[in-house]
């Protein structure tokens, strides 16, 4: 049954002051839940007003927008699904944080086709402002570390601008790649990277149409040089090990582009070498053997390739760590609330850090605010403002600290992990196997 529901028409607009003002509380909700190891090439992103297209690899859900509206300084234009638009209020806030809909077969709405023309020209209406948006070229998620097949929506949105504004050709087309440590877990490592802009003026045809395979392949192989995309499909569970052992979100760049090409090494020997995929399947296999036989002893990130590379930690830290619980106190409650509440409510687990996340972000702030406008009011007279400022200053900073304190706590695991694993002549049967399969994979 067909919805008869109004055709919306998104405002064109660069910016809102919505967006100006909560984009303080999306950077300090990222770098405060991840563990945030560098934020690459940024420095050559287009300036402000210049009409973009970020694109990026989506691996976590819903999180995965966030990078790119708390680090790029553009505010990035994003398309939402529709039925979230139809209440007014819901619209209007929307409208502010530059959401625009897209109709799908699902929202079962009339002149479904027509009603996304509308929502398609504004996105070139607002590019043409001098807009930026965000697109995600792989159409949904999968939290694998690899790039999926590219949709078409991309291609069409590049043709649509350049019909619609012949001087849109120039649209700088970036990419920008995610790279998570462990995406579900608090405080895990976090690394983002900026590619060069993607020429595609030269892909477009007289007709108005551009060659999109032409143009997924020129998205692909810059895509490769910024995020980890470990191919074909039937190798990754098994190379996944050896990848993890590299720990990617904590190489420099100097580091990161020669690792790309071992990558790509990987996945042209998969294809080609029977004999060397079998090896890494039959060394693979026997090493999860003994990694469950002997109780999963820790992760391939704290052991690394070698014993040169079992993870370093600061053993020091571990006696701040009474204090920073100490200092989080204020925030407690409302950190309690938002994991018991995500963990009960949230039944797809790609889900639960999006929403720890995203209820963090305005639940701490507010609960901050409560406490400090408490804390004022009891305060004796004439030092409420002070009294206010100081809960408040508490609140950020004890929340800040505690963050710093459970990444010390995974790494000093890490550490202990990896020097067991090295070392503990009762894991011998698990080291030798996962050695064995190292040189496999290397060889």
């Amino acid at each position: 049954i067909m919805r008869s529901r109004p055709i919306l028409h998104p405002p064109i607009q660069v910016s809102h002051l919505y967006y100006r003002l909560t984009r303080i509380l999306v950077w300090g909700g990222i770098t405060r839940y991840f563990s945030i190891s560098g934020v690459d090439d940024f420095e050559g992103l287009p300036a402000p007003g210049t009409p973009a297209i970020f694109i990026g690899n989506h691996q976590n859900g819903l999180m995965d927008p966030m990078p790119f509206s708390g680090f790029v300084p553009q505010q990035i234009h994003w398309l939402t699904r529709a039925d979230v638009f139809w209440n007014p209020v819901a619209r209007h806030i929307l409208w502010g944080y530059n959401q625009m809909p897209v109709y799908r077969q699902r929202d079962r709405v009339d002149q479904l086709r027509e009603r996304n023309d509308v929502i398609f020209d504004a996105c070139v209406d607002r590019m043409h402002a001098g807009a930026a948006m965000g697109i995600f070229p792989e159409g949904n998620h999968n939290p694998f570390p690899s790039l999926r097949a590219l949709k078409g929506g991309l291609a069409e949105m590049l043709a649509r601008a350049a019909r619609r504004h012949p001087e849109l050709k120039s649209i700088q087309l970036v990419p920008i790649g995610l790279d998570y440590e462990h995406y579900l877990d608090w405080r895990r490592r976090f690394r983002v990277r900026a590619g060069q802009a993607i020429p595609f003026a030269d892909l477009l045809n007289e007709d108005g149409t551009i060659d999109k395979p032409a143009l997924n392949a020129r998205v692909r192989e810059a895509f490769r040089r910024i995020m980890v995309d470990l191919q074909p499909e039937d190798a990754q569970p098994h190379l996944h090990p050896a990848l993890r052992a590299h720990r990617t979100t904590e190489m420099s760049q100097e580091v990161w582009k020669p690792f790309t090409a071992k990558l790509a090494a990987w996945e042209k020997r998969w294809t080609e070498d029977e004999n060397w995929s079998q090896r890494v399947k039959d060394t693979h296999a026997q090493w999860q053997e003994a990694w469950t036989e002997a109780g999963s002893p820790g992760r391939p990130e704290a052991w690394g390739t070698s014993t040169e590379g079992i993870r370093k930690s600061k053993p020091w830290a571990a006696w701040l760590h009474p204090l920073a619980m100490l200092a989080n106190l204020p925030t407690y409650p409302a950190q309690w609330f938002v994991t018991r509440y995500v963990d009960k409510a949230v039944k797809n687990v790609e889900f639960v850090p999006t929403m720890r996340l995203g209820m963090g972000i305005v639940l701490f702030p507010l609960w901050w605010f409560l406490l400090s406008i408490v804390a004022g009011l009891i305060a004796p007279a004439g030092w409420g403002w002070l009294t206010a400022g100081v809960v408040w200053f508490w609140g950020q900073a004890g929340s800040r600290f505690l963050a710093w304190s459970i990444t010390q706590k995974h790494d000093r695991a890490d550490a202990l992990d990896g020097k067991a694993f090295w070392h503990d002549s009762g894991l011998a049967k698990v080291r030798d196997a996962w050695t064995t399969y190292l040189k496999a994979v290397n060889n």
